[in-house]
């Protein structure tokens, strides 16, 4: 199939080879035939041979992967879109020679389609005669994740120790590759000592450098996929709005798998940022460089001082200014002001960062402090960049977190303060700089839709602005038997969520322990507020339950191992336990959702609200289908393969038959026994567990 198909019925063929691969070659290698895993392969094959772009929903356990991996493939070698190539990108020739993008959101993901997925699916289509020459793959990844020979051989001489010059030595004897993620000995120390994070096209070493061959071959076109995740493709396409080179070949096609999460890399990527401790740092840094005999410091420390003082003021007058409402003990994101202080604060700033780069130009440092006194400066045109930005807020969308959570508002110390700020056009640019160039691209994930609704995700990303012909849907139920292998219960006693009344607490705790006994340990417990999880667990470690309890706090994942490796653990949770977290078999056997996971209103939420008119539409049009889509993503942490069993509990009353989110909570659910009954609970266990499991 390594040939042109010719323009006759050429998707058409394409459609047939794929439905014998999925239907009959796949099989004879040990893989399930899947409806509905067929079904999607041929959507986004029709997606691709369109050049449109496919919000593609896929349940858990259909094979997504396979699916659109096996559809790029076949479009790929299949040169389906030849024609258009030639005329967009002139001289290029065919699709042959430029890959598929294919954008994840997490490592592990990454390294199973370069390692596992690829290599089988070529196997098997080579067998076959499918195609004729093997399929390639490369992980694109940041600067900071590759070895530096320069810095490399420059920590070994002069900083390392006998034991890391150990563990540091086949390097430098160019053994062994350069992706920093590969090498679990090294310590994190290490790694951020030797990484090429401020490589340089000036370095001496550029022609010797392994990371510059590494970038070379990456860009050539012997590869049928470029692997990178969501920030690297984003960080491409931004380089090519600007007409700055772009970082990834010219691509025909891009895949974005785990897309739930591609809104969030999104907002990054567009996004400013402005650090109350990047600016006193670059103040500290400019303090500790030495300069050449004859040129004083003294006007430049001055200035130092000064950025320092402002930045401190600004970030003062910018938490002063956070009214009373914007408190809330889950909100991430604080609803600010830049008034006519704060804005003669950024003035400052920007007139004091000129001052300053102007001064450093005039000097030189001593030999030693050369690619500091290089990196200063061009932190210094950032800052400047990102002052500029909020001198002019009136297209922005702004807010101040903290890092360290909403009670260091009131702490003193150089804790960090982050100016943040979104483009009220995020919509209108992502259409133009990605969904508008007519490059076919596929957004898929497990939790997409509100029960098969994407309207609620298109304008965040621009894709309400692509002609209807253009936007292509579908969404695949998983093929799992939830009927059977799956209990959804509904609290009963569990009486209106309200974090402040202790009644509500302690209806909580007494309800999960009736649960937790109910499964025999073997749970995780789902909350939307840290608050409410420290509370619980700490009544329920009280109380001396015959299970190990665990809790999984902001930022922190050994808690997930230490449960994993408990047996019949109970692991508290919230934040990044929603979402991505795999735990199949019997070790995770009840999953409780506390709380319905609406999301906090913030300024970002305030601003979108300005689209519908009234908050009652804007809470149907997206309130009410994201919170749907992270239910979802929540009660996936259940069921992970077709053997897995267990019980969902929602302890939130506005699900009992009464309550106002019922029906559209159950639409949503996988289609499961529903009960309120703690003895059904109890004898689903004892039907569904071997004996072990109660050992």
């Amino acid at each position: 199939m390594d040939a042109t198909l010719g323009d006759k019925d050429s998707s058409e063929r394409l459609l047939e080879i794929l439905i014998y691969i999925f239907e009959r070659l796949l099989p004879k290698h040990g893989y399930t035939c899947r409806t509905e895993q067929t079904g999607l392969a041929a959507h986004i094959l029709q997606a691709f041979c369109r050049r449109a772009v496919s919000l593609s929903e896929a349940g858990v356990g259909i094979g997504k992967t396979h699916a659109y991996l096996i559809a790029a493939v076949l479009v790929k070698r299949g040169h389906i879109n030849d024609f258009w190539i030639s005329g967009k990108y002139p001289g290029m020739g065919s699709a042959g020679a430029m890959p598929v993008v294919a954008a994840t959101s997490s490592i592990a993901l990454q390294r199973a389609i370069a390692k596992d997925y690829i290599p089988e699916i070529s196997r098997i289509l080579m067998g076959s005669g499918i195609i004729t020459r093997p399929l390639s793959c490369v992980i694109r990844k940041g600067k900071e994740h590759y070895v530096c020979d320069r810095r490399l051989l420059v920590f070994f001489q002069k900083d390392a120790g006998v034991k890391e010059k150990q563990l540091l030595e086949p390097l430098i004897n160019g053994k062994g590759g350069i992706d920093l993620g590969e090498m679990d000995s090294l310590t994190p120390y290490i790694k951020r000592r030797i990484n090429a994070a401020n490589c340089s096209s000036n370095c001496g070493r550029r022609d010797a450098c392994r990371y510059m061959r590494f970038l070379k071959d990456a860009k050539s076109d012997k590869y049928d996929f470029q692997v990178c995740n969501h920030n690297y493709l984003l960080a491409d396409v931004l380089r090519r709005a600007k007409g700055q080179r772009p970082l990834i070949p010219d691509y025909q096609a891009v895949v974005i798998d785990e897309a739930h999460k591609f809104p969030q890399a999104a907002r990054q990527m567009y996004g400013i940022v402005l650090s109350s401790l990047t600016l006193s740092g670059i103040a500290k840094t400019i303090r500790s460089f030495v300069f050449r005999p004859g040129q004083s410091m003294a006007e430049l420390c001055r200035d130092a001082d000064k950025l320092d003082g402002q930045a401190g003021r600004l970030f003062r007058v910018l938490e002063e200014n956070i009214p009373d409402s914007a408190y809330h003990e889950e909100a991430e994101r604080f609803k600010t002001r830049i008034d006519s202080t704060a804005q003669r604060h950024l003035q400052n700033i920007r007139a004091i960062i000129g001052r300053l780069t102007t001064g450093l130009e005039e000097r030189q440092v001593l030999r030693k402090y050369e690619r500091l006194y290089a990196h200063t400066l061009w932190k210094l045109k950032n800052a400047k960049e990102q002052v500029s930005a909020f001198e002019r807020h009136g297209d922005l969308v702004y807010w101040l977190e903290k890092p360290e959570g909403l009670y260091s508002l009131d702490r003193d110390g150089p804790d960090e303060a982050l100016l943040c700020a979104i483009p009220k056009r995020l919509g209108e640019l992502l259409h133009a700089d990605l969904w508008s160039k007519g490059i076919p691209a596929v957004l898929t994930s497990g939790t997409l839709s509100a029960s098969g609704d994407f309207t609620h995700i298109k304008p965040g990303l621009g894709l309400n602005r692509l002609p209807e012909r253009m936007l292509m849907e579908t969404s695949r139920p998983s093929p799992f038997h939830y009927k059977e292998n799956a209990l959804l219960y509904i609290s009963r006693t569990v009486p209106f969520p309200d974090n402040r009344d202790a009644r509500y607490t302690r209806a909580v705790t007494d309800e999960m322990e009736r649960l937790i006994m109910a499964a025999h340990g073997h749970t995780a417990a789902l909350f939307t507020s840290y608050r409410l999880m420290d509370l619980v667990f700490d009544a329920l470690k009280a109380r001396g339950l015959p299970f190990p309890l665990f809790k999984l706090g902001r930022g922190g994942m050994n808690a997930i191992e230490r449960f994993r490796k408990s047996g019949n653990g109970v692991l508290f949770a919230a934040g990044s336990m929603w979402e991505g977290v795999d735990l199949p078999g019997d070790i995770l056997s009840l999953l409780v959702i506390v709380k319905l996971p609406f999301a906090v209103p913030d300024p970002v939420s305030e601003h979108e609200q300005t689209r519908y008119g009234s908050m009652d539409k804007y809470k149907n049009a997206v309130i009410v289908p994201e919170m749907l889509v992270k239910l979802k993503q929540g009660f996936g942490r259940l069921i992970r393969s077709e053997a897995d069993t267990g019980v969902c509990a929602l302890l939130d009353s506005r699900v009992r038959e009464d309550g106002a989110y019922r029906d559209r909570v159950l639409k949503a659910l996988p289609g499961c026994r529903v009960t309120s009954n703690m003895e059904t609970v109890r004898n689903f266990i004892l039907a569904k567990k071997p004996p072990a499991y109660f050992d």
